[in-house]
């Protein structure tokens, strides 16, 4: 007789602390979709404290360490105030992504060769991490990124329209006339951006702007 009371005892316990299990669950899964999307899901899940027993919860708070979070609830039993629950868990929204597949330094061109696809937790990075190929192809990389790193999106540059030393050719317009000159570029730059270049002829130095057709309209004129 003692025997089954005890077994009852134990499944009463057991029944108490699943249901009480599920009711954080679901609001952290809640809190996770809410502020992630529906592909956020719960990795691990730990609960550091908590009353024996209880009904009801609220959130009350939360803070992040990437993908880290620790949750405190309020508890309820029967509707009165019975404690707090103190959760740690890890959420994850997982995706494919490029990394580099060696190390590849700053001012290196990236070529297909030097990336792969790899499943990631994005809730881990702080990255503007890139899925589509055609936005790493081809661009200036501006920091170090080692083997297996997710690519960043703000530290990849497409290669500039005219580099240090190209010779060009400038442009001025005084009236009816339309002067030219050949000049060699100082700096890398874009087309729409100032430039400065250098006079062949002169060596006298000026500044202009780097047109569509890569001649450099001279400011002021």
């Amino acid at each position: 007789m003692k025997g089954l009371v005890l077994t009852i005892v134990f499944l009463l316990i057991f029944t108490v602390y699943c249901f009480a299990n599920e009711m954080l669950i679901e609001a952290i899964e809640k809190f996770a979709v809410e502020k992630f999307g529906p592909e956020a899901t719960i990795v691990s899940l730990h609960i550091r404290s908590s009353p024996s027993s209880f009904d009801k919860i609220q959130l009350i708070s939360h803070n992040r360490s990437k993908s880290f979070f620790r949750f405190l609830f309020k508890a309820y039993r029967e509707e009165k105030f019975c404690g707090y629950v103190r959760i740690e868990c890890e959420l994850a929204i997982f995706a494919n992504v490029l990394v580099v597949n060696r190390t590849v330094r700053s001012n290196e061109v990236l070529s297909e060769n030097d990336v792969t696809f790899q499943k990631v937790n994005l809730l881990a990075l702080n990255v503007e991490h890139c899925t589509d190929i055609d936005q790493v192809v081809g661009k200036i990389v501006r920091k170090m990124f080692r083997q297996n790193e997710p690519l960043d999106a703000r530290y990849l540059m497409k290669p500039p329209d005219v580099r240090a030393g190209q010779l060009l050719t400038a442009r001025m317009t005084i009236g009816p006339v339309v002067a030219t000159a050949q000049v060699r570029a100082m700096r890398d730059a874009y087309i729409g951006e100032k430039i400065s270049v250098r006079n062949v002829s002169s060596g006298v130095l000026i500044e202009g702007l780097l047109q569509e057709d890569l001649t450099v309209l001279v400011i002021g004129g």
